[in-house]
């Protein structure tokens, strides 16, 4: 969906896929492979890349930012996609999270434009949140791997909590 709406302004696209956040392992190859096979199926180049980064890295970006996980995962991504953008000689850069309904769009905007102004490219952002039942439902069709956390240890850890509630809770009654 965050493709398709991009091109229908009129940008170019190739796909990079950037993310030191997600733990463990396999599930980083997963959503690597699902980010492939996205880009297949939409028929858009996927940089050639790796994961540029590191766990450490990471946590390190982290423990800089106390209090301000998301941002700080947020500025780690971006500021490595802008500079890759301006590598490769691109104008521009955005990124998926904005079709995410769980994910903080004005933190998105303002490290995305500091990340480009310090590339020297520019930040393209869509509030596409409205489609993000359309995108899910396009995935199940393609039968592409949909994670249900955002991929870092830390956001694992309040999924792996909010479903001990329930289980607790649907015990308790």
């Amino acid at each position: 969906m965050v493709a398709q709406h991009l091109q229908s302004l009129g940008y170019e696209l190739t796909l990079w896929f950037f993310n030191p956040n997600i733990h463990p392992a396999d599930e980083l190859a997963r959503r690597q492979a699902a980010m492939a096979e996205a880009a297949r199926a939409a028929g858009l180049p996927l940089a050639a890349g790796d994961r540029a980064g590191s766990p450490a890295e990471f946590l390190l970006a982290l423990a800089r930012n106390s209090g301000r996980r998301c941002r700080a995962c947020y500025r780690l991504r971006f500021e490595a996609a802008a500079r890759e953008a301006a590598a490769r000689g691109y104008a521009a850069f955005s990124t998926t999270l904005t079709i995410s309904p769980y994910q903080d769009l004005e933190a998105i905007r303002e490290v995305g434009e500091s990340a480009a102004a310090s590339a020297g490219v520019r930040f393209v952002l869509a509030d596409l949140r409205e489609h993000y039942h359309t995108g899910a439902e396009r995935a199940r069709e393609l039968g592409l791997y949909r994670q249900n956390y955002c991929g870092c240890l830390f956001s694992a850890l309040e999924r792996a909590e909010r479903r001990a509630g329930r289980v607790i809770q649907k015990a308790l009654q």
